[in-house]
């Protein structure tokens, strides 16, 4: 087996304002955890040898109007790299529970902070997180930033979108073009600090040698189709103008979101060269739960937070009314009564070849299981105002 020293990485990453925005509620993070170097304004790419408490790569994006995004988002960057950071060296399947953890903790510190403060009152953020302390790149996914492995000339997303276009594309409701002109596409079903709970998705990527992933948030992958993104990092090896020319087309795009980009390249005898049978795609991990002795340590901080004292609410007062009322008004009857709701629950990954009742079916039984789950952000304009603690302005 070799050891982390044989991993070399190359690391850069830019945001910007975009040209809508009044300022920026993205945040990023790059960090040798073992050398203790992170930074979130690099001038140029920073190099750097694997060690054993392994590095880290972040970017969150921030919402809720303000400057309370920005206050979660960087909440967010400070409290994962914290759990990192005093974290002693560990093998990989600890390392992803410590990843794991951190990323819960950042939720339950943005929540309580977000409850018990009227400025900052339903402030969250995104949050990609990928780390790594050997050959494998472990990714934390909330919300839709994502993450995308370059291999071999193949650009590839590794993360899933917690939103609800994100689920009618798999459902096969819609394409991922129509889903671009996709009335409700800035409805995600999972924040930090949204929720004093959140399900943390991990992932993981056997890294080869040369491979570049790219982290970003959704005012790059919004604007930017796929086969752009593959087309400027192509073109360009160089990570600093490859970040900068990715903004750049964001931008020329109308820019209507803050644009964050985090590129790597990962290198090094460590590494395997890659052959053609290494295929990138999404690859779920689950690394085990938690050990007591891990727990113990301070990786559980889930007693710190109080349970809201209400009741969830009602499907009606999670889910914007004209979307419930277009839905029902379609399909003729109501969610609470309707038979394809409870018929499609027992399976959601029905084929592409459904009715159209069954569409909105299924694009009813997202809402409502949003809903139920009290994990449902609607991502609009600033100036919009917070409707409820569930229902979030963002940029």
């Amino acid at each position: 087996m070799q050891s982390p020293s044989d991993i070399k990485l190359e690391i850069f990453g830019r945001t910007d304002v975009g040209l809508v925005r009044e300022h920026n509620e993205d945040n990023f993070l790059v960090a040798d955890v073992t050398g203790g170097i992170r930074s979130t304004d690099l001038k140029e790419p920073l190099e750097l040898v694997l060690g054993p408490q392994g590095a880290l790569l972040l970017v969150c994006d921030g919402m809720g109007g303000a400057a309370a995004g920005e206050v979660a988002s960087q909440m967010a960057v400070d409290s994962i790299y914290q759990a990192l950071s005093e974290s002693p060296p560990l093998a990989r399947d600890p390392f992803a529970r410590l990843l794991r953890r951190a990323v819960e903790t950042a939720n339950e510190k943005i929540f309580v902070q977000s409850r018990d403060n009227q400025s900052e009152r339903g402030m969250g953020t995104t949050c990609t997180a990928a780390a790594l302390v050997d050959g494998t790149l472990v990714v934390a996914q909330i919300g839709d930033s994502r993450c995308y492995v370059l291999r071999q000339g193949n650009l590839v997303q590794v993360t899933k979108d917690q939103s609800l276009a994100w689920q009618l594309i798999e459902a096969g409701a819609m394409t991922a073009e129509e889903a671009k002109a996709f009335e409700h596409a800035n409805i995600i079903l999972q924040a930090l600090g949204v929720q004093e709970r959140v399900e943390v998705v991990l992932s993981q990527v056997p890294l080869r040698r040369g491979d570049v992933v790219l982290l970003c948030s959704d005012g790059l992958h919004g604007p930017v189709a796929d086969e752009e993104l593959l087309e400027i990092l192509a073109a360009d090896s160089n990570l600093e103008k490859a970040a900068q020319s990715l903004i750049q087309k964001a931008l020329e795009r109308d820019g209507p979101d803050n644009i964050t980009v985090v590129l790597a390249r990962f290198d090094g005898p460590g590494l395997p060269e890659p052959v053609t049978a290494d295929v990138v795609t999404f690859v779920p991990y689950d690394p085990g739960e938690d050990l007591e002795e891990e727990r113990s340590s301070g990786g559980d901080t889930k007693g710190e937070v109080d349970r809201l004292s209400t009741a969830k609410a009602t499907v009606e007062e999670r889910v914007p009314p004209s979307l419930l009322a277009a839905a029902e008004e379609a399909m003729g009857t109501s969610a609470a009564s309707s038979p394809d709701v409870a018929a499609l629950s027992e399976d959601a990954s029905e084929p592409a070849g459904r009715t159209a009742r069954s569409v909105l079916a299924f694009f009813l039984l997202a809402l409502v299981a949003a809903a139920a789950g009290g994990i449902f952000v609607l991502k609009c304009e600033r100036e919009q105002a917070v409707q409820s603690e569930g229902l979030n302005s963002t940029p």
